[in-house]
């Protein structure tokens, strides 16, 4: 396999030093030692500096294993490779290494075989550089490691070259100073999530999480848990208590068996623990006492360390389960049951010791493990909730007592960011519970997560479902329910889902002042908030019309509430076209319930935010916000929506900046993402008809662009989306005038324009002049450019704002008015290039260049009909020979109103205005 066909995930920079030091880089060192924990990796980047080798240089491998012989036992296979160039050495060195590699020296010489073994290795060079892989250097006995190292150290001046792998650095006595060490950490959650993906058999989903949080960033743990699960097929999680001993693996089970009998008690009881239990009731919980020197053997290998509250943690995920496998059901037990009688020790540890140990169904622990769970953990314990919840419903004896357990378990699974854990939990309660409230908390739950994964159809069947039998007596829940299918609604852009929210509203009485019994996104004082939300979608049903921004969302409130009054409130900005609102209110929305603990569920604000900070010309910010939401849906799978619609978004702004090949593969990426989930829902699917038409525009494919433009509206020029469809009327209309559509376009813009009734937003208002202006003419045309570039409000969307100074600019220049041209298409160049908005930046320039400002730039003919298509060129040629459209057209198999647009396309380009002018560049 080639170098560069060997993928190691989340080491990036680790490869590219590894391979620097292969290939002698002049800025690599000639040696690194590489440190870190067993399975982190070292040993996949050992084969990979012999992968990038190749057959260039002298391969030289060893691997320390613990027990040699004598000290230079394992000299002679490391040197193998290069021994006949052990001829050319001085007696004295020959006659050390040929000692060393035989038999133990008679006299202890290290320095003597150190030179001999640097001088075998120079001479081996001599022909082709030699690189010399250590694996596990720490695990060689004294002599044999000391020996390495100080070769290693000594190799600068040489054509060899040295990597080695380590477990521990304190084991290696001035290493610091000799080598270039790199600790190698655990991988980022979103690399262990890729990971995860990469493996050909998988988990069910339900655990994937779990995986991923239990394995700490260790690759062979990652690897190990994932296979154990993917062939168990289990949806439940069972860490290090998974039975049958499944996900360890055999080096970690040697390494726990060669232990004393004490010490693997000791760890069996730490591998049961919670991580809450100090060291000292561990030890006396196995029955040892205060007899801590049984610990010692664990402590000196690295098994274990003590923190400085006494806790105790294991250095690797697949130590642990080793350690727990090591004994049977009952020592699993009897840990279990021992841990739990320690006195002081909390609620929830007890509780969850106690469920560990049950053989069967026992509704007294499965009722501690619910009333602990609800009690004690907060929510930045979720996690610990849902585990405990879960254990609980499978101990209930009672299908009534499960299904709530059940229902709660997915809400704070939810909670805690993982989904699809979630997810599976909700089954079992819509599926038997006879409780209303049960079924209704079970459906919000479930719903969420289907709007999450992109689903909002099946989300919003979810909630009406259950909203057609008995409704539940808790009002706060019916209201979240409710706010739930809003925003289904929202995104599937269906105006029945919109009727049916009014038919729902009109049932709901006064919100009841006391909370709820099930944990909700929102407070209850937040009530108000949530039916204006839903309410403005309502509104919107009777005659599929735009939503109005209500009160009192868009006024201050209490401190408490602000976070959740700002993240409604700016999300329902974002649907009445105030962006500049929306991206604030969301921003510092964001970022309290960020700092809170997370977003918790509110994962929905990500995209109006990304949208509205595009809208604004925050890009800047929108770059920083979409990195992070790719870190974010790498981890969480199921995060769909969030993960489709931030792609969309990143392909319109890619394409705006004109890198159509990042926006292609951010709308392939949208698709493929959309597939699995049986299609986008409504509004991701109209996104990605703009992103797509951006691109076309950003090719100078202005016919294709109109296509793209065009199926965001039907026949009669009703929008596909009620809010997202009508923000494209003037791509439309500029790309049906780039293109000759202008008679077919301009029916078209006007009754666009008509839909959005008497008193549209302000953003819908300027994008209604822009687009009537580029599809008409004359007086009206400037009247309507006049209203889109000269209202300050327009300020607000500095791109859009910039474009209808560039079509005005346009406009007046081929008027035969470039003076008046010139201050609006500066004004719009400034705009696009601060922006880096490169597509529109060109064309600027270009018409300023027809307007008679000269550019710093030194192009000449030549070089801008460079800047052309092969079909643009053949067309400038035959029109400056003398041909008509239709003679060209007939000449070049295409139609005349092609022709035309190519021609009104290339004149800016050129910068020209008269066919006539095209003359000078053909001659």
């Amino acid at each position: 396999m080639s170098p560069h066909r060997f993928q190691i995930v989340g080491r990036d920079e680790l490869v590219a030093l590894t391979r620097a030091v292969v290939r002698g880089a002049d800025t690599a060192p000639p040696a690194v030692l590489l440190v870190g924990e067993s399975g982190i990796g070292k040993t996949a980047l050992l084969h990979f500096a012999v992968r990038a080798a190749d057959d260039q240089l002298c391969v030289v491998f060893a691997a320390g294993v613990a027990g040699e012989s004598h000290g230079y036992a394992a000299l002679a296979g490391l040197l193998w490779p290069v021994l006949p160039s052990a001829a050319t050495l001085p007696h004295a060195l020959r006659d050390a290494l040929t000692e060393a590699m035989h038999g133990p020296p008679a006299v202890a010489r290290p320095a003597l075989i150190r030179d001999a073994v640097i001088a075998v290795l120079e001479a081996a060079a001599v022909e082709r550089p030699v690189l010399l892989v250590i694996d596990d250097v720490d695990l060689f006995n004294d002599e044999m490691r000391d020996l390495l190292v100080g070769v290693a150290a000594q190799l600068i001046t040489t054509r060899v070259r040295a990597v080695l792998t380590a477990h521990r650095r304190h084991v290696l006595a001035g290493v610091g100073r000799a080598l270039r060490t790199v600790e190698i950490g655990p991988l980022s959650p979103r690399d262990s999530a890729l990971l995860v993906d990469s493996q050909p058999e998988q988990p069910n989903p339900s655990v994937r999480g779990e995986i991923i949080r239990w394995s700490r960033g260790n690759p062979l743990a990652l690897i190990e848990f994932t296979r154990a699960y993917a062939r168990n097929g289990t949806s439940t999680f069972h860490g290090a208590t998974l039975s049958g001993g499944a996900g360890t693996h055999p080096l970690f089970a040697d390494r726990i068996a060669a232990l004393p009998a004490d010490t693997r008690r000791l760890l069996l009881f730490a591998a049961a623990g919670t991580g809450r239990e100090t060291v000292d009731a561990v030890t006396a919980a196995a029955g040892l006492g205060s007899h801590f020197a049984a610990w010692e053997p664990a402590r000196r290998d690295g098994y274990v360390e003590f923190t400085d509250e006494r806790r105790i943690v294991f250095a690797h995920a697949l130590l642990r389960a080793a350690a727990y496998a090591s004994g049977d059901f009952g020592e699993q037990r009897a840990a279990h049951l021992a841990l739990a009688a320690i006195a002081g020790l909390e609620a929830s540890a007890r509780a969850w010791h106690l469920g560990s140990a049950a053989p069967g169904s026992d509704e007294m622990i499965a009722a501690m493990l619910e009333a602990t769970a609800s009690q004690s953990a907060p929510r930045a314990d979720e996690l610990e909730r849902a585990r405990a919840l879960q254990r609980a419903a499978e101990l209930s004896p009672d299908r009534v007592d499960a299904a709530r357990r059940y229902a709660l378990a997915a809400g704070a699974a939810n909670f805690a960011g993982d989904p699809a854990w979630a997810l599976s939990m909700t089954e079992m309660p819509l599926r038997e519970s006879d409780d209303p409230n049960v079924t209704g908390y079970a459906a919000l739950i479930r719903a969420s997560i289907l709007l999450q994964s992109g689903r909002a159809g099946a989300a919003f069947g979810v909630i009406d479902a259950v909203l057609a039998g008995p409704w539940p007596d808790d009002g706060h829940l019916v209201l979240a329910l409710l706010y739930s299918a809003g925003g289904a609604a929202y995104y599937t852009g269906d105006v029945e889902h919109r009727r049916r929210l009014r038919g729902w509203l009109d049932r709901v009485g006064a919100t009841p002042p006391t909370p709820s019994a099930f944990p909700l996104p929102f407070p209850p004082a937040a009530a108000d908030f949530q039916l204006a939300y839903v309410g403005m979608y309502a509104d919107t049903a009777a005659a599929d019309a735009r939503p109005v921004l209500p009160a009192p969302v868009d006024r201050p409130t209490v401190p408490e509430l602000e976070p959740v009054r700002r993240l409604i409130g700016g999300t329902m900005a974002f649907a009445t076209d105030d962006t500049v609102t929306a991206a604030t209110e969301l921003t510092g929305a964001i970022e309290s319930l960020a700092a809170a603990g997370g977003l918790r569920g509110f994962g929905f604000a990500v995209a109006p935010l990304a949208w509205s900070l595009l809208d604004t010309g925050r890009w800047t910010k929108l770059a920083e916000m979409l990195d992070e939401v790719a870190e974010l849906c790498a981890v969480v799978r199921g995060s769909t929506l969030v993960e489709r619609e931030t792609l969309a978004c990143q392909a319109q702004w890619m394409a705006m900046r004109g890198d159509v090949d990042g926006a292609t593969l951010a709308v392939s990426r949208a698709r493929e993402s959309a597939a699995s989930a049986g299609g986008p829902p409504c509004v991701t699917e109209v996104n990605l008809h703009r992103a797509a038409g951006w691109i076309d525009v950003a090719t100078g494919d202005f016919d294709a662009a109109y296509r793209r433009f065009r199926a965001m509206f039907d026949a009669d020029g009703r929008p596909v989306h009620f809010v997202v469809s009508h923000r494209a009327l003037a791509d439309l209309a500029w790309s049906a005038a780039r293109s000759g559509r202008i008679e077919e376009a301009a029916p078209l813009a006007a009754a666009i324009g008509r839909g959005l009734g008497s008193a549209p937003s302000v953003r819908l208002r300027l994008l209604r002049h822009q687009a009537t202006a580029l599809t008409t003419d004359g007086h009206l045309a400037e009247r309507h450019y006049k209203l889109a570039v000269f209202d300050p409000a327009g300020e607000q969307w500095p791109l859009e704002r910039a474009r209808a100074r560039l079509h005005y600019g346009e406009w007046l220049r081929r008027a035969r008015r470039p003076a008046e041209a010139r201050p609006l298409l500066a004004a719009a160049l400034e705009v696009f290039e601060r922006l880096g908005a490169e597509p529109l930046a060109g064309i600027a320039r270009a018409e300023l260049r027809a307007a008679g400002v000269t550019t710093t730039s030194t192009e000449d003919a030549g070089d801008l009909l460079g800047a052309l298509t092969a079909q643009e060129r053949q067309i400038v040629t035959l029109a400056a020979s003398g041909l008509t459209n239709r003679e060209i057209a007939e000449r070049l198999r295409l139609s005349p109103r092609t022709v035309a647009s190519h021609l009104y396309h290339v004149y800016p380009k050129l910068g020209v205005s008269r066919r006539h002018e095209l003359r000078e560049f053909t001659s």
